[in-house]
């Protein structure tokens, strides 16, 4: 009786390892399953990194590459523009108005009204001191008045120079911050002015040397009395 208790007892402790065993084997296979799967899943989650470090690397150069290119041309556009004594722009006042505030700072309220000076048919501004980030020394008679707010500005070569970097600037240089923190809902018209600049001076001949300057029709509408 002992004896085929004892031996119950045996067999049911080496049932008993066999199935710890088992287990164990099972959660070694499992663990093993888990680590492969673990492996891949970063492999995975690597080789995907490294794929978008790539892209962006890739997306990067081609914006360096752009932004080269567009910077060359604009250099080019500054070289020709610095060549100008003064240029006569004729554009509706309020497009005026965007390029002074846009290239200067701000503008003076006297420049959408002219001021009669010695002769009939001169005008000009009088502009403010101190409030502008560059004064473009807008003296009287620089400005004359037309008809349907037409208005024609005696612009200098350095204040062409300053216009078109701060058009530049907005339309092609700026970052994504300064582009959000842009608020002026006619920014889009930046692109535009300065490609008309440029194609201007593309095509600018040599002044003579009793005639300085240059003229430019900025705006093209002056039978209509709409702002641009």
């Amino acid at each position: 009786m002992f004896k085929a208790l004892a031996e119950q007892w045996r067999a049911n402790q080496e049932q008993k390892r066999a199935i710890a065993a088992e287990k164990w084997e099972q959660e070694k296979r499992w663990r093993e399953e888990d680590r492969v799967e673990r492996r891949q899943k970063q492999a995975e989650e690597e080789r995907l990194r490294q794929e978008q470090e790539r892209e962006r690397a890739a997306k990067e150069a081609r914006r360096a590459e752009t932004t080269d290119i567009l910077y060359r041309a604009h250099l080019r556009v500054m070289q020709k523009a610095a060549t100008v004594s003064y240029v006569s722009l004729t554009c509706h006042e309020d497009t005026w108005t965007f390029i002074a505030r846009r290239a200067f700072g701000a503008w003076s309220p006297e420049w959408l009204t002219s001021v009669t000076q010695d002769r009939p048919g001169q005008g000009g501004p009088v502009a403010k001191q101190g409030s502008f980030i560059k004064n473009p020394n807008l003296t009287p008679g620089r400005i004359t008045k037309q008809d349907n707010g037409m208005q024609t500005v005696e612009v200098s070569g350095d204040n062409l120079v300053t216009i078109l970097e701060r058009l530049w600037e907005s339309a092609y240089g700026g970052n994504l911050y300064s582009t959000i923190l842009d608020s002026d809902p006619n920014k889009g018209a930046c692109g535009p002015l300065y490609k008309r600049f440029e194609t201007w001076l593309e095509g600018l001949e040599p002044g003579i040397a009793d005639k300085p300057g240059h003229t430019l029709v900025l705006d093209e509408r002056l039978d209509t009395a709409q702002p641009a």
